[in-house]
């Protein structure tokens, strides 16, 4: 089966600003009560996972007595803004930039008398909060059939027409020509977002060139089911589902080409999750080996057999930039910490963001969750018993940075009883895991094996050698980071890129990839490491490549990319033995 997913599914600038700013807000005041006046967005999963961090939702002004009240992304109206004001009560407005210009719209033509048309769903909340913007009056209008309505309008009086932000544009159109038919002067302000007229266009093109459209999201959600409507005028198979359990194998039956989209109030983890089912059940009906391999490929990337690999190349390729021959062991070693380092700590985040960012990979954590910590714990022993064939050092050493790692999520800070710390362990300082999880890459791939060197070592060509190693693994590690944003701000898990914002991040990955690209270059021309250095520009460009197709709107297949990401390690593993032999 063919799969298009639309570019523009997810959630749109607003959403994500009102869900960033409550989350922010949870986390620089937890004991502070927090709610949302209404529902912050229309999307019931997500407003779940709200309520479990804290943020809870409430539709009564009257029930709201203290704490802080988040102004949900639609908006309200003057008057009820009025009424939280009087309670005294920290008001946090999170109201849509888009939003709030059409409300600024409504208001300056109320201030001259002039009588205003909404062309939206009376019942939505961002109507209902416009409404009282129109000081002069207002007329809701939901379709050209309504138009007749305006022989209740004052004659003399100038008018004001403006769009719900996520009306269909086409819609809007025809009200306004008919409106100007009838001869009446009107001051039309085209309002319908942005982002809502590209996920139309969007689904329309889409829908005309596949078997079945699947929508996501929200049933409540207006502009999901104005998706939905477009996607039905175009396709004779729609199907509008909140989450995964909705799509049977049955819905899917005789389709071989499907387009996925998503609500401007989606999370990209339910969208995932979506797109794993469809891919299951295509798999589970296709003949061959194929989706054998591709089963055993997804656990061998879920359980990090893939990124043991990775390390192991890893290992070879700091060899080849020295010049030193690494013998068996090493590349063992490195192997076996890696897996057992991110097995074990992917047990303990079960619960918290990996349930957001890849609820398929949880599940299987915790069903899993004894035999998977076997494995872990084993690893753990075959990564000593072979480093001590390198020497007690490296075994002394290995057993340090192992007791690290499992003292990572552990309460210490709790236990020192540090007035005022928030932090109960390292893991919950800001930012921690990704420097910590590429120095624990570095030290094994690189210190690690200078124990069982027998030659004299090149410091020069070690120092180069290790800032290489830990960059490479920054990088990866922050890539995965900002693709699971959204999963790690509900889950409450401060990775670079919530620090530093996505933007931020992303010029970050691209500085050091130049910045990898001048140091292998410079340490190359300069033989303060091996010619080699010239090869792993390769693999800087292969990252560089995968970067860019994350970066142009693609909600990649998680485990296929996280595959491709680790896979280039073990590519430049592969290298790194050709190098070998050949010089």
């Amino acid at each position: 089966m063919r799969i298009s997913i639309a570019k523009t599914a997810g959630f749109c600038m607003g959403v994500r600003r009102a869900v960033d700013m409550a989350l922010d807000l949870n986390r620089q005041n937890p004991p502070m009560p927090i709610v949302t006046y209404g529902p912050l967005i229309h999307n019931p999963q997500t407003l779940d996972l709200l309520e479990s961090r804290g943020i809870k939702q409430q539709n009564s002004l009257e029930a709201i007595e203290d704490g802080t009240v988040v102004i949900r992304a639609h908006g309200i109206s003057p008057q009820e803004r009025l009424r939280l004001e009087e309670k005294k009560l920290n008001v946090v407005d999170a109201t849509c930039p888009r939003v709030t210009r059409v409300q600024a719209l409504i208001n300056k033509h109320a201030q001259k008398g002039d009588f205003c048309i909404i062309v939206g769903d009376e019942d939505h909340p961002e109507v209902r909060g416009l409404i009282g913007f129109a000081t002069s009056g207002a007329l809701v209008i939901s379709g050209p059939q309504m138009t007749d309505r305006l022989v209740n309008i004052p004659s003399g009086v100038e008018l004001c027409i403006v769009a719900q932000t996520t009306q269909e544009p086409e819609k809007f159109e025809q009200i306004v020509k008919l409106l100007k038919d009838k001869g009446l002067k009107l001051n039309v302000y085209k309002t319908i977002c942005d982002s809502t007229r590209k996920r139309q266009n969007e689904v329309k093109e889409l829908a005309q060139g596949v078997d079945m459209v699947i929508v996501v999201g929200g049933k409540g959600s207006g502009n999901t089911n104005r998706l939905t409507d477009v996607a039905t005028e175009n396709c004779l198979r729609v199907l509008h589902v909140e989450t995964a359990d909705e799509i049977h194998t049955t819905d899917l039956s005789g389709i071989n080409r499907l387009a996925v989209t998503a609500g401007a109030s989606t999370p990209n983890w339910q969208i995932r999750s979506v797109i794993d089912k469809i891919k299951q059940i295509d798999l589970s009906q296709r003949p061959g080996t194929w989706p054998k391999l591709r089963h055993i490929l997804d656990m061998s990337i879920m359980t990090y057999v893939w990124a043991a690999l990775g390390g192991a190349g890893l290992t070879m390729v700091c060899g080849a930039l020295q010049g030193t021959p690494i013998g068996f062991d090493a590349p063992v070693v490195t192997g076996f910490f890696v897996f057992s380092m991110h097995l074990l700590n992917r047990i303990q985040e079960r619960a918290g963001a990996l349930r957001f960012n890849t609820p398929e990979i949880a599940m299987f954590y915790s069903r899993y969750e004894v035999l998977l910590f076997v494995l872990g714990v084993g690893s753990a022993i075959m990564a000593i018993r072979f480093s001590y064939t390198m020497g007690l050092n490296s075994m002394l050493m290995l057993i340090a940075m192992i007791i690290t790692g499992m003292l990572y999520p552990a309460p210490l800070f709790q236990w020192l009883r540090i007035p005022g710390l928030k932090w109960k362990a390292l893991k919950d300082i800001p930012g921690s895991k990704t420097p910590l999880v590429a120095l624990g890459w570095a030290m094994a791939a690189v210190i690690l094996p200078v124990f069982s060197v027998k030659t004299t070592l090149d410091l020069s060509a070690l120092s180069i050698a290790f800032l290489v190693a830990t960059l490479l693994v920054f990088w990866r590690t922050s890539l995965s980071d900002l693709i699971d944003i959204q999963g790690d701000r509900i889950g409450g898990r401060d990775t670079i890129p919530i620090i530093f914002g996505g933007r931020i991040t992303e010029k970050l990955l691209n500085v050091l990839l130049i910045f990898l690209s001048f140091i292998l270059i410079v340490s190359s021309m300069g033989h303060y490491t091996t010619n080699f250095g010239y090869a792993l520009l390769l693999n800087l460009l292969i990252f560089k490549f995968l970067f860019d197709f994350y970066r142009r709107g693609h909600l990649v297949d998680r485990l296929l990319f996280e595959g491709f990401i680790d896979g280039n390690f073990v590519l430049a593993g592969l290298f790194s033995l050709i190098f070998n032999l050949v010089f």
